[in-house]
């Protein structure tokens, strides 16, 4: 959603643990992705909880690849790229056709590393690397935080 300052929520995604408030709708898929988390954690595999994830350095976080969440329908309602999570009744704007989330987004292939995408982005805009991968990071933390985005790699 964007605010009168013309950034969205995810332009100010914060350098901290991230707020994980799950809904009644889904607290079913929320203890499911823990119990994975613990048997790889209890296997030796080295695992964040999703939580951690917005207090991670960049350089940890490059290498995540990250993917839309299983079930969630993506849609476009008069110009905005919309998330439906599965079994949900309503849908989230998420950002405008015309933002560069919208090239970010199409990234989120479960395909392409979150570093590879900044640079993308980068390449498109004209930003600097830094800037790019703030956009990046701050965009997929928001969709965890939405539901709609999973680190494919790591969980």
């Amino acid at each position: 959603m964007q605010e009168e300052s013309g950034q969205y929520e995810f332009d100010k995604v914060p350098r901290q643990p991230l707020p994980m408030n799950i809904s009644r709708r889904r607290l079913w898929s929320a203890m499911i992705s823990e119990i994975r988390v613990t048997t790889r954690a209890v296997g030796g595999t080295p695992v964040y909880q999703l939580s951690d994830l917005g207090a991670q350095p960049d350089e940890k976080l490059a290498g995540i690849i990250p993917v839309v969440a299983p079930g969630c329908k993506i849609t476009v309602v008069e110009g905005h790229v919309c998330g439906q999570l599965s079994k949900a009744a309503e849908t989230t704007q998420l950002f405008p056709l015309q933002s560069p989330a919208l090239q970010v987004f199409n990234l989120f292939n479960g395909l392409t590393r979150l570093d590879e995408a900044a640079a993308q982005l980068a390449d498109k805009t004209g930003w600097d690397p830094e800037r790019s991968f703030a956009y990046t990071r701050g965009l997929f933390l928001w969709l965890i935080l939405n539901g709609i985005c999973l680190p494919k790699n790591e969980y």
